[in-house]
């Protein structure tokens, strides 16, 4: 049963991610009377849909009465086929009709009830039936959106992490083109698979100019040094040899010259009347008879 959050927000029974209601369809059922939509949401009634397509050898008409048949949704041949035929469509323009107002009290039981019979065909082989792909992780989805497969989302986050480990320093609009890089790299490994060279080459084009113009890097640069800025590199200098210490104390020790100039015009005129002695100034004193042009400092 879906569980209900809020007025406008419900949690899929099958991939457990929160999702508005208008993520769910609509739903006639007196079996979900009570929300009024379906259970799971339209992402992974879609994936379901299209794994009984493939069980059923292609055949759209026997996957849509599977379906209906599971979420008790009126089934009707004439009705289907006049829905747009595309996978990515089918599911939803044709439980949109069945939501009319013609068909609002019509339901699976309505198409037992009208002779419904499951059209004729091979049965659903043991080894053919649907292989259920686990739903993807609700973390991925919520960060990447939903309608996608695991290994969609796998590709994703694989190239996610390599971009922020080789770039672990990139600002808030490299992120932005990180996030794009990955999506454009996600189609690229996807049209691969698929055998659409023309695709890839178009996508990997794309993702060249993406990457240059982002300015990101594809190797982790150890050598940090280069990105910083000086008031990075006084900063990191300043935290482990502070300018103010020294390990000659003495360096610095009368940097303004007051001390050497407090000891030659006040201690040493003080000195010299209270001993007696004649200690003359380095630079300013009366030469003698005898003296040479340079003192010499006794």
């Amino acid at each position: 049963m879906l569980n209900t959050i809020s007025n406008d927000k419900y949690i899929c029974c099958e991939c457990g991610v929160e999702l508005p209601s208008s993520k769910f369809f609509k739903s006639l059922s007196s079996i979900f009377a009570g929300i009024g939509h379906l259970p799971i949401c339209k992402d992974c009634l879609e994936r379901e849909y299209k794994k009984y397509k493939i069980a059923y050898h292609g055949d759209m008409n026997r996957a849509m009465q599977r379906i209906c048949m599971m979420f008790d949704i009126y089934y009707d041949t004439t009705l289907f086929n006049s829905c747009d035929g595309n996978d990515e469509k089918a599911v939803g323009n044709y439980i949109r009709k069945t939501n009319l107002g013609q068909y609002k009290k019509r339901t699976f039981d309505t198409s037992v009830e009208e002779g419904f019979i499951f059209i004729d065909g091979d049965a659903l082989d043991p080894d053919e039936r649907p292989s259920i792909e686990n739903p993807p992780n609700p973390k991925y989805v919520n960060k990447w959106g939903g309608g996608l497969s695991n290994i969609d989302y796998e590709e994703l986050e694989k190239h996610y992490k390599y971009l922020k480990s080789a770039n672990p320093n990139c600002d808030s609009n490299q992120e932005i083109f990180i996030v794009e890089l990955c999506y454009t790299k996600m189609q690229q490994m996807k049209a691969v698979r698929e055998g659409r060279v023309d695709d890839y080459k178009k996508l990997a084009d794309s993702y060249r100019q993406s990457f240059s113009q982002a300015g990101l890097k594809t190797i982790r640069d150890n050598n940090l040094t280069e990105s910083f800025t000086i008031g990075v590199n006084a900063e990191k200098i300043e935290h482990t040899t502070p300018a103010e210490y020294y390990k000659d104390q003495s360096l610095f020790k009368d940097f303004d010259g007051l001390g050497d100039y407090f000891k030659r015009m006040i201690t040493r005129p003080i000195k010299n009347i209270i001993f007696g002695s004649d200690e003359r100034d380095t630079e300013y004193y009366v030469k003698d008879e005898g003296d040479s042009d340079e003192y010499q400092e006794e």
